[in-house]
C-alpha cells in the first residue's frame, strides 16, 4: 500500500465521548486531513453528511441514542443519506468477534479497536480509500463486497 496526499481528504468524526472524537480528528488533522468535522451523536452526524461532503467517516460503535451500526444503516440505505457509498470505519472499544461480526455484517469498511496509534489509523485510513472493493446492494446486505480476495462465487470445488 502506498500512502498519498491526505490534504484533499475530508473526515467526519463521529463519536459520543468528546475526548475520543478530539483524539481521533487531531490525529487525523495530524495526518494531514485537509478538513475534519466532528458529530457527537449518531443523529448529529446524520445532520453533518447533509451539508457536509466528506470523503470517509470514521465512527463510534457504541453511542446513544443511535449506534454506529444503526448510522452506517443509514448512510447506505435512507433515500435522503447523500452518499451512500461513502466509506466507513467503525471504531470501538470492544473488538470481540461478535462486534467485528456485526459490524462487518453492517457493512463497514474497517474496524478500528480503541485506543487508536496512528500508525493503525493510518493503515485503516489507506487501505479503505484505497481499496478497489464492489459495493453490494441486496435485500439482506448493504456494503463493500465481504470477500477481500477475487475468487469467484461458489462451491470451493469450483476454485
Amino acid at each position: 500500500m502506498t500512502d498519498f496526499d491526505y490534504g484533499t481528504l475530508r473526515a467526519l468524526v463521529v463519536d459520543d465521548d468528546a475526548a475520543s472524537r478530539a483524539l481521533t480528528a487531531a490525529m487525523l488533522k495530524e495526518l494531514g486531513f485537509g478538513e475534519c468535522r466532528e458529530a457527537d451523536s449518531g443523529m448529529a452526524g446524520v445532520s453533518a453528511l447533509r451539508s457536509f461532503p466528506a470523503d470517509i467517516v470514521l465512527c463510534d460503535m457504541v453511542m446513544e441514542p443511535i449506534d454506529g451500526i444503526s448510522f452506517l444503516h443509514y448512510v447506505h440505505t435512507d433515500s435522503m443519506s447523500p452518499n451512500p457509498f461513502i466509506p466507513v470505519i467503525m471504531v470501538t472499544g470492544q473488538a470481540d468477534r461478535r462486534i467485528v461480526r456485526d459490524a462487518r455484517d453492517a457493512g463497514v469498511n474497517a474496524l478500528l479497536a480503541k485506543p487508536i496509534t496512528m500508525e493503525a489509523l493510518r493503515r485503516r485510513v489507506v487501505a479503505v480509500i484505497s481499496e478497489d472493493r464492489d459495493f453490494i446492494v441486496d435485500d439482506s446486505y448493504v456494503g463493500p463486497d465481504r470477500r477481500r480476495q477475487g475468487l469467484p462465487l461458489g462451491p470451493k470445488s469450483d476454485r
